[in-house]
């Protein structure tokens, strides 16, 4: 028997549950027991599926909607699925099928509404999504579900202000997200503000960012572009500094920075500082130091050179690559990994697995929040 599509298993499955509960309880009192055999359409319907008509499938579903009301929760189900598997199309026609039936029940009414504009959001069609998720916000039951996606909207939309205006709605029923996302609000809002010249405002914003959570490397990271916008170098290399220790997957990115903040003549003591502070924590961390500096092209550095060559002895991948090249010089190896890595992908979010050559706070793809990781170093372990 070939391989059935895995909608097509699930919904088999459900007719089945829907079989069974039907014919032992009759669906509870709402329903006389003798609507609850189910429709030949239905079968039809799955029979499409399975063969991969779904075009067909759908017809038929929607047909077997208007004439057998017990089945509108596999509708639902079955929308649910079609967005899932990226067939959008096919879910917002049910469910706007489902909303013209003037018998609908209220509460399967907001249901409705509440899958459509998920739909909606799935389909990139951000003001029709936010103006359905605003209308079942006022639903008590829906509320929580509604106010989060809408959430979602206005993060696709970059408006913060308005994002943040439903996180703190979502606190006060204790819905919210962790605190941190709160905090990463604040800081697009400061650096919408540092962009306008407003350096007092985006203080403040950062002041509020740092009291949702702590430590929070982004809001450092923000204040010392402020410093060193003022020419307070020391203070923007503190503040860097303190952002790379609370923060060591910021390394690839900003080390580069920091070693300009402090200039040639700070470099070696900044290097010595750093790897003893990685060496303190563990080896993973020593080998992340050692990646970012050979991507920074500091393979000659005299206080790396020892963390350098422990890192290929130890790391086996890395020694591998030296008995295979039946070379000692480690330090010419670390220049040719350094030229691959300037050519990839250097970072990976840890959520949905999209990578790219630039770091993100807020994944482009899944949209989650402090995801990404230097992937040049998984990669290479």
């Amino acid at each position: 028997m070939p391989e059935l599509p895995l909608l097509a298993w699930v919904l088999v499955v459900a007719a089945l549950v829907i079989g069974i509960l039907a014919g032992h309880f009759g669906w509870g009192s709402r329903w006389p027991r003798s609507r609850t055999k189910l429709h030949p359409d239905y079968l039809t319907g799955l029979d499409y599926l399975v063969s991969e008509q779904p075009d067909r499938a759908l017809d038929m579903f929607l047909k077997l909607m208007d004439a057998n009301a017990d089945t509108i929760e596999t509708h639902f189900a079955l929308g649910t699925l079609y967005r899932r598997r990226g067939e959008v199309e096919r879910a917002i026609r049910i469910h706007q099928n489902l909303l013209a039936r003037q018998e609908l029940a209220s509460e399967h009414r907001e249901q409705a509404m509440l899958a459509l504009a998920q739909d909606y959001l799935r389909a990139g069609l951000l003001d029709r999504a936010e103006g359905l998720f605003q209308q079942v916000c006022e639903v008590p039951r829906l509320r929580a579900s509604a106010l989060d996606a809408l959430r979602g909207v206005y993060e696709r939309q970059h408006d913060w202000q308005q994002a943040l205006g439903v996180y703190r709605q979502l606190a006060r029923i204790k819905a919210a997200p962790p605190r941190f996302v709160a905090a990463h609000y604040l800081c697009e809002l400061a650096t919408l503000a540092m962009e306008r010249g407003e350096t007092d405002n985006a203080r403040q914003l950062l002041r509020e960012a740092r009291a949702e959570t702590k430590p929070f490397p982004r809001a450092a990271i923000l204040r010392g572009q402020i410093a060193e916008g003022a020419g307070q170098t020391d203070l923007a290399a503190r503040l860097l500094r303190n952002a790379v220790y609370e923060s060591p997957k910021l390394l690839q990115d900003e080390l580069p920075h920091l070693l300009r903040l402090v200039g040639p003549e700070g470099r070696d003591k900044l290097l010595e500082e750093l790897v003893a502070q990685a060496a303190a924590r563990d080896f993973s961390e020593l080998k992340r130091l050692v990646f970012a500096a050979i991507a920074a092209d500091l393979t000659d550095a005299k206080p790396l050179r020892a963390s350098i060559e422990r890192v290929f002895a130890e790391d086996a991948t890395l020694h591998a690559v030296c008995q295979e090249t039946r070379s000692p010089q480690v330090e010419r190896i670390a220049h040719e990994i350094g030229a691959l890595l300037a050519q990839a992908e250097k970072y990976r979010c840890n959520e949905c697995g999209f990578a790219g050559r630039s770091f993100y706070w807020h994944c482009p793809a899944c949209h989650s929040w402090d995801s990404f990781e230097a992937y040049a170093i998984v990669k290479l372990r």
